[in-house]
């Protein structure tokens, strides 16, 4: 029998994943699989194939290409600062410009969504990237927000490194506003304090 050849494209680091292989990687882990049927699992999550084909590769293919994948057992590379623009599905995406300006409504869907941020990752990277309209040197206007279950399934193929970029930035912010906002209201009092 003549086996069909196919051309896969096979990620070597966390920059060829999306937020869908993400998650479903991360469903995988949590399913209780032998280290056979796990790694079946990933490569048909991973590399789009479909079980049928992958038992069908050679042995010697088959560790190749769980070995290029050995990145998924390390975390993802969060120390990096915020990725500010995305080329992506043929677009320039801009992370909203200025997040003191953000709108009711992207404030209320984000943190809807954030009660469960891993499932909805998507979600979240939908309103706050956009794609640009307008863009000069140093500054850049995106789309404005307009909530669509269309939209918000695309971005299952945009790529997780920008989204933790975006989450960590979250993370630490509100790490740092309290501390901020603490510090400034005791200037504050110590400042009434003295003219009282």
């Amino acid at each position: 029998m003549e086996r069909k050849k196919r051309r896969v494209a096979i990620p070597s680091d966390w920059s060829g994943i999306t937020i869908r292989m993400y998650q479903k990687f991360q469903e995988a882990k949590k399913k209780k699989l032998n280290e056979e049927e796990f790694n079946l699992e990933v490569l048909s999550v991973i590399c789009g194939l479909e079980k049928e084909m992958i038992e069908q590769l050679e042995v010697k293919s088959l560790n190749e290409i769980v070995k290029t994948l050995n990145f998924l057992e390390t975390k993802i590379p969060d120390d990096k600062e915020l990725v500010k623009k995305v080329d992506w599905n043929g677009k320039k995406y801009g992370f909203i410009p200025n997040i003191s300006e953000i709108t009711a409504g992207e404030y209320i869907d984000i943190e809807q969504y954030c009660k469960e941020a891993e499932k909805n990752i998507n979600k979240i990277m939908s309103i706050l990237y956009r794609p640009i309209v307008k863009e000069t040197k140093t500054r850049y206007s995106i789309e404005a927000y307009e909530p669509s279950e269309e939209i918000e399934e695309e971005f299952l193929d945009f790529p997780i490194l920008p989204s933790v970029s975006a989450l960590s930035f979250f993370f630490r912010l509100g790490k740092l506003l309290p501390n901020a906002l603490g510090k400034y209201l005791k200037s504050e009092r110590m400042k009434r304090s003295k003219t009282a």
